[in-house]
């Protein structure tokens, strides 16, 4: 089962052709958008200042991620059905997809920002980089940890995204689709239950501790992947 899995996982991944272009367009517009700076910097006309600032190149990929999701979960789940597997196969080979994505994707981004953001821009271009793993307080416990940190939340984007993807076409994904707006509008302005939202978001995101935050957003991720189950036994194309 595990070897079809990966035969799955191997597809997605080169199926996912306009993520990809997607995703190096806009890194490579960031890219171009330093060298005019660098080169406008060595020739005077620019100064580095405190409002120089710009998002981390590394935070583009995490695009690819949920432009990638988005073609899994609709028109590969039908080429995957098409060429005879089972729908546990496409699950199996889906989830596996976006473990591998988010592990590799991760240290990339890590990387970027401990090199090219935090040296490279910060030395020659801007004076900082809007990173992810800074604003939410990722960083000071370690590379691994931040690492992990990153890791579980992507997995955790991954799949919920998965999840709203695959149930679109069925009268439970319209109802999903109205508890999230509902939740939205009516959990934000009510004291008590704004306070049961920023909760959840504090355990999966901001918590100063690195083992709760790792550990509900894998643990969620396994719960969505068993959900994933009965919801594809349901679809019908």
């Amino acid at each position: 089962m595990l070897s079809k899995a990966f035969v799955v996982a191997k597809n997605n991944w080169k199926n996912i052709k306009t993520a990809k272009i997607i995703t190096y367009i806009l890194m490579g517009l960031i890219i171009a958008q330093d060298i005019v700076y660098f080169i406008l910097k060595r020739t005077g006309v620019y100064t580095i200042n405190a409002g120089n600032t710009a998002v981390s190149i590394g935070n583009m990929l995490f695009m690819f991620i949920i432009l990638g999701t988005f073609s899994i979960a609709t028109s590969h789940f039908k080429k995957t059905m098409n060429l005879g597997a089972k729908r546990i196969t496409y699950l199996n080979g889906s989830f596996l997809t976006y473990i591998l994505m988010t592990a590799v994707i991760s240290v990339v981004a890590i990387l970027l920002y401990y090199t090219y953001d935090r040296y490279l821009l910060v030395e020659f271009v801007r004076a900082d980089t809007m990173d992810i793993i800074y604003w939410f307080g990722w960083l000071g416990k370690g590379v691994v940890v931040t690492y992990l940190r990153l890791f579980a939340f992507l997995l955790l984007l991954a799949s919920v995204l998965h999840t709203i993807c695959i149930i679109q076409d069925s009268w439970y994904g319209w109802v999903t689709d109205f508890l999230i707006m509902a939740i939205i509008s009516v959990f934000t302005p009510i004291a008590v239950l704004r306070k049961s939202l920023v909760w959840f978001f504090t355990m999966i995101i901001f918590h100063p501790s690195p083992t709760v935050q790792i550990t509900s957003c894998i643990v969620l991720s396994a719960v969505i992947y068993l959900l994933n189950k009965p919801i594809l036994a349901r679809k019908t194309g």
